[in-house]
């Protein structure tokens, strides 16, 4: 016997939603990996006295989005639960209190796009001056 699968039209558009925010977050952990090697590649560069504490505190707002991020995928993931369970009918459709977290997550999501883009932009600046640095080195 089929099991019969029923969400609002709008819950439907919630649970699309999440999993393209799901693939954004998927999406920051490549980049951030990507932006840990780059640091590593001009690690003594960056260390130079004029940019250290400039570094650091990058490096400690990039580190602060991950858990950041962490925290909004374990949300993410149990909002999309909630959404499962009640197109299963296992627990009843509550719109008011879905769209409500839907919101929540949202405001999380371009909170941190917004401070990443920013952080993103801090470590290319500081790895362009230490490409600039080991440029002039090595002439």
């Amino acid at each position: 016997m089929e099991t019969a699968f029923s969400l609002s039209a709008r819950s439907q558009q919630f649970y699309v939603l999440c999993r393209h925010w799901k693939s954004d977050l998927e999406f920051f952990r490549i980049e951030a990996a990507f932006l840990h090697r780059l640091l590593d590649d001009y690690f003594v560069q960056l260390l130079s006295p004029e940019s250290f504490d400039k570094v650091q505190q990058t490096t400690q707002k990039l580190f602060k989005l991950e858990k950041d991020e962490n925290s909004l995928h374990r949300q993410l993931t149990a909002h999309m639960k909630q959404l499962e369970l009640a197109a299963e009918n296992v627990v009843p459709e509550d719109n008011e209190k879905l769209a409500d977290e839907q919101a929540t997550l949202e405001a999380l999501l371009f909170k941190l796009i917004n401070e990443y883009r920013e952080v993103k932009k801090e470590m290319f600046a500081l790895v362009e001056g230490a490409r600039h640095k080991r440029t002039l080195i090595t002439k």
